[in-house]
């Protein structure tokens, strides 16, 4: 798993291509699951077409996230994967980036209220 600290509440992944992918997503949210109190930022470079189980992987990562008080950001998404996400109608609940200090940054403002419609949608 390919990570580094963006700030000190900020875990970076680089996640590799499907079919990878899914078992890579399973990987990290054990690992969030057991650590907990850090944001995400998952770079999504690597992914030319997302399937709809990694999709899954996402949602439940949003979901584990936000119970723990915690946000995702997904950054360097290609063409394709931005398409598919928008076409399924999921784009609304994920916060995107362009890169990954810009999902710092975006870290770094308040916190969007999708987050806040997630947690109270449970």
């Amino acid at each position: 798993m390919n990570t580094q600290r963006l700030d000190p509440n900020v875990l970076f992944v680089v996640l590799p291509a499907e079919p990878q992918l899914r078992p890579e997503l399973a990987l990290i949210r054990e690992d969030v699951s057991r650590t907990g109190g850090l944001h995400l930022v998952l770079e999504l470079s690597r992914v030319e077409m997302i399937t709809s189980p990694s999709i899954g992987g996402l949602l439940l990562m949003q979901k584990l996230l936000a119970e723990q008080g915690r946000r995702l950001v997904l950054c360097n998404l290609r063409l394709a994967t931005k398409c598919i996400l928008r076409v399924a109608g999921l784009d609304a609940f994920f916060e995107c980036a362009r890169d990954k200090f810009e999902a710092r940054d975006l870290l770094r403002r308040p916190e969007r209220a999708v987050d806040r419609q997630i947690r109270a949608f449970d």
